[in-house]
């Protein structure tokens, strides 16, 4: 009787230490497109005793090359992606940069499925599924990264001879806003969104779902988290902070004792932060981490704390959970509601990403640190002075005035 096999796995994926030769086995796992079922098929490649770790990498990386052949017409969508992944590896991609594109991959599955043959897809269909993606409501960056990952699968296909023409050359690039170009919400026009949704009712649904919507604005505008970021958010991702110790501050007055702005002056306060740990990207998804994997926590408004405080209780009231998601929305209908609300208003039609670009430029203009504005807002410095540069420009004015006191 043959003796069995005993593997041990070692910190590179694929790469397996064989107790019983005392060397190296690798596996690959690969996909290959069945014309007949019209699906792809998971299969897999072995390779025995290999000396060392390096020559078993140099292994791994020649059956994954070998793998992926120029006259496979019948790649998919998904096929595309591990073609990429593949680029990716051999040019050493930082993995920040794959985990991006494998988020806007599953954000454009809603809209093409990830069997679809490459060769299927025309112009038209390009157009479509970019239209759809923007009538869905996420935000112009956001639609920015979904086209910019469709767009490099495709160039990759014609590139590697997978497809014989390369539909991008016909068909229009959907044009998306520039980041210079949203807009500022000024406070007028805030209070009078938040007034809309607490004096409305709805006429025709048995649940008002107005005073979420409120809440959700409110959040936006006071803190600057995405719309994506917001959507996921739990009732326990509030939390009370305190700069007083401890004992000085008794279990019992969770969520009361939040600072009012006439107490911030105070030298100890107490307040509500919420805590941005994932975000949402579809019905089917939500992501571990916020984009850029930067997670964090933002002090909130004593008005925010308010409106939270009272649809925690009433979610309570009902039977809820705190693990409980607060807005069981997508973000097409954030959208449809800020901008019925704005049209009734007669305001600008404005998005929910210009709630972000307010937040930030309002923190600028009060002088807030740059340093402070990153950790709060989870972009980077660099981001923020490019894409703000604008508003630094009073920024001369202070050096020279600074000098003129040395």
């Amino acid at each position: 009787m043959a003796e069995k096999v005993k593997r041990t796995k070692t910190k590179h994926t694929g790469i397996y230490f064989n107790e019983n030769s005392q060397k190296y086995d690798i596996k690959y796992n690969y996909t290959v497109y069945n014309p007949e079922k019209q699906k792809n098929e998971y299969k897999q490649k072995w390779k025995y005793g290999i000396s060392s770790v390096k020559e078993a990498k140099a292994e791994l990386l020649k059956l994954k090359n070998s793998n992926t052949s120029a006259k496979d017409n019948n790649i998919t969508l998904e096929g595309a992606y591990q073609l990429w992944l593949i680029r990716a590896e051999n040019q050493n991609f930082s993995p920040k940069s794959v985990k991006n594109t494998d988020a806007y991959l599953k954000m454009l599955y809603q809209f093409i499925p990830k069997e679809t043959k490459m060769k299927d897809i025309t112009g038209d269909m390009y157009e479509k599924i970019m239209n759809d993606a923007k009538k869905h409501g996420y935000s112009e960056e956001t639609i920015h990264n979904i086209n910019a990952t469709f767009r490099k699968l495709i160039q990759l296909c014609y590139k590697k001879e997978m497809i014989t023409t390369n539909i991008l050359e016909f068909a229009d690039n959907i044009r998306t806003k520039e980041k210079d170009n949203y807009r500022i919400i000024p406070k007028e026009d805030f209070v009078a969104i938040t007034k809309y949704f607490k004096r409305r009712k709805p006429v025709q649904s048995k649940v008002c779902h107005y005073p979420k919507y409120r809440f959700l604005f409110s959040l936006l505008y006071y803190t600057g988290i995405r719309i994506g970021e917001c959507l996921a958010l739990q009732y326990d991702d509030f939390e009370e902070f305190s700069y007083f110790q401890k004992s000085e501050t008794p279990k019992d007055k969770f969520l009361m004792n939040f600072p009012s702005r006439s107490n911030l002056e105070q030298e100890h306060l107490t307040g509500t932060r919420v805590k941005i740990t994932k975000a949402y990207l579809s019905d089917f998804k939500i992501t571990k981490s916020p984009k850029n994997f930067k997670k964090r926590t933002i002090p909130l408004d004593s008005e925010v704390v308010r409106l939270y405080q009272t649809l925690h209780q009433q979610n309570i009231m009902n039977g809820g959970a705190d693990s409980d998601r607060i807005f069981n929305w997508g973000h097409g209908p954030c959208n449809h509601m800020l901008q019925k609300a704005c049209k009734e208003l007669e305001l600008p039609l404005y998005h929910c990403h210009e709630f972000r670009h307010t937040f930030i430029s309002n923190l600028i203009r009060e002088n807030v640190p740059l340093p402070v504005i990153s950790k709060v807002s989870g972009d980077t410095q660099e981001t923020i002075l490019k894409r703000y540069s604008h508003m630094f420009e009073s920024d001369e004015v202070m050096i020279l005035k600074a000098l003129s006191r040395l």
